[in-house]
């Protein structure tokens, strides 16, 4: 494969060395039929900038975009580059649903961006009147905003001006923008071209929305290197997994990016008839990233996909995030996935990673995530500040060329999340055999009896039982109202199951697998646990909403009767102590 073309020390001058040195390189948008070719990238792009510099944006302003992502997002988004403005790329309304609601949580982005012009897609007319009402000043724009201008006629870029405000998916009643320079976004790009091997001869699909850092990035990645790149809508991809599958191979696809969840969608869709008649020996790399990586949807994926070619070595586990522009660590390319079984209990309660056979009870699987990309230092600090050995647990800390400078507009949220150079992300991993390995984040650790547990070994437990829809459910640690101790699990049922049977066999199996003296079993109805846009489950919004509900003494989320929830509590007797 040839040697990667991305060249540029800023985000647009690697979009103008991509038009210049791969004019014919196609990006496709199956769902309309559209393509656009780097040549006419480049003059569409500059069409906008011209008319984005009429509307008032330019140097020190932010833009948001709320339009699909196509060849027009395309132009408007290196168009406002050029213009030397900011692109804050928006959550697209799903179609249904709370308008209103939807309105305010965009304005609460939008003035915190200090966000005054916006291009509004045609579909969203009556969105845009609510934010306008909302949001004083704001400039609503035409997404066919076009003037006619030469190249000269723009303003210069400045390497350290600001390129993108890129909303943490996590983001609600007080959300954070990670800003991003033009020189921040290029280390960025390059950082997943370089570690990830990536080639003008690739062809990539995608389906991540563009706002989130996966989708924004991986995107450019491909495009900005010459690739030959598909882009579908994320409804597509829910609604038919199969047939993206189905294209990915006719078209000899090469790579594609997702969360886990993504992984299990394609299984789940393609039966093994249909799996038979696919050719997927192109395939180099399966990017999955963005929420935990499961071990079993690995081997589940790899083993039930072979029969189409697929190699073993085409899953590849990745972590990342907005504030290090996307990537922090890749495996090696073409290396098969690690896993890695732990002592569940005294990782978590000690900090230490003693390994055990796969399967033995109370074993932990994690699965290696890489080692830093291009660029990236990174080191792991234990609580009491000193930097961890191989084997100990600690929180991930980066610094480099691609990592944010901070929030913006948001000083204190910046100063918190520094240590000296030091990025804290406050996602907490340890170092084996050289990779990193990332377990939970500080903040939703599971404290019980003055021990910690990770909330996803208590999910792993729960969502194994029949009867969990889709095995969705969230586990967090809280108190009764008598100050006692319990951990609480939602459970999505399915519609059948929605009993006590149910929860008493959640609870139950928690109590006996964990240990456990005191387990609240919730059941909720299918879709009622909320993820994040990158596919994180919301624990803390879940224990908000179970909250609200108890308050209201509103109809069980589950089974419509009078408590604020369906509840089984196990309990087991602890065992006696000298």
């Amino acid at each position: 494969m040839r040697s990667p073309l991305l060249s540029g020390d800023t985000l647009t001058e690697s979009f103008l060395h991509h038009t210049r040195v791969s004019p014919e390189a196609v990006v496709a948008f199956p769902g309309s039929e559209e393509r656009i070719t780097g040549a006419q990238l480049a003059e569409s792009s500059l069409r906008c900038a011209h008319g984005l510099l009429e509307h008032g944006v330019g140097p020190g302003t932010v833009v948001g975009l709320l339009v699909p992502t196509d060849a027009r997002f395309l132009s408007l988004f290196f168009g406002a580059q050029r213009a030397g403005a900011a692109c804050s790329v928006l959550p697209l309304p799903a179609g249904f649903g709370d308008e209103e609601g939807t309105a305010r949580r965009l304005a609460r982005v939008l003035r915190v961006a200090g966000i005054r012009h916006l291009v509004l897609g045609a579909a969203f007319e009556s969105l845009g009147s609510l934010l306008a009402e909302r949001v004083p000043g704001l400039v609503l724009i035409d997404p066919a905003v076009s003037a006619p201008g030469a190249e000269s006629g723009l303003p210069g870029v400045d390497p350290d001006a600001l390129s993108v405000v890129q909303f943490t998916s996590g983001s609600t009643s007080a959300p954070k923008g990670v800003q991003l320079s033009q020189r921040t976004m290029a280390a960025g790009v390059r950082a997943c071209v370089v570690s990830g091997g990536f080639s003008p001869d690739d062809v990539f699909m995608q389906w991540v929305p563009t706002f989130h850092d996966m989708g924004l990035v991986g995107l450019f990645s491909h495009l900005l290197n010459g690739a030959e790149v598909h882009v579908f809508t994320p409804t597509a991809f829910l609604r038919r997994p199969a047939q993206l599958l189905a294209y990915f191979a006719e078209h000899r696809g090469t790579i594609i990016t997702g969360p886990n969840f993504s992984y299990d969608q394609f299984v789940d869709a393609a039966p093994p008839e249909l799996v038979k008649e696919l050719d997927l020996s192109a395939w180099r790399l399966a990017f999955n990233g963005a929420e935990p990586v499961s071990a079993r949807t690995v081997e589940r994926f790899t083993d039930h996909l072979a029969p189409a070619g697929l190699r073993d070595t085409v899953m590849y586990p990745v972590y990342g995030m907005a504030e290090a522009t996307l990537g922090i660590t890749f495996p090696e390319p073409g290396s098969k996935p690690r896993v890695l079984a732990l002592d569940r209990e005294e990782l978590a309660a000690t900090g230490r990673v003693v390994p055990v056979p796969r399967g033995a009870r109370g074993a932990k699987d994690a699965v290696a995530l890489g080692t830093p990309v291009h660029g990236l230092d990174l080191r792991l600090v234990a609580e009491d500040g000193h930097v961890c050995a191989p084997g100990e647990l600690g929180e991930v800390q980066i610094a480099g060329p691609a990592v944010t400078s901070g929030y913006y507009n948001a000083p204190e949220a910046t100063a918190a999340a520094f240590d000296g150079r030091w990025f804290r992300t406050g996602d907490i991993g340890f170092r084996h055999g050289g990779e990193l390995f990332v377990t939970g984040r500080t903040k939703e650790m599971v404290i019980v009896r003055g021990q910690n547990y990770f909330p996803d070994d208590i999910e792993a437990v729960a969502r194994e039982v029949p009867g969990v829809y889709r095995q969705r459910c969230v586990a967090f640690s809280d108190a009764t109202e008598e100050g006692h101790e319990v951990v609480r699990v939602v459970a999505e049922a399915e519609p059948k199951r929605a009993d006590a049977g149910l929860e008493a066999e959640i609870a139950a199996r928690v109590a006996r697998e964990m240990d456990f003296t005191d387990v609240r079993v919730h059941l909720v109805k299918p879709r009622w646990i909320s993820r994040t846009t990158s596919g994180k489950w919301q624990r803390a919004r879940t224990r908000e909403r179970l909250a609200e509900l108890t308050d209201a003494g509103a109809a069980s989320p589950a089974t419509g009767t009078a408590t604020a929830t369906t509840t089984t509590t196990a309990r087991t007797e602890p065992e006696d102590t000298p």
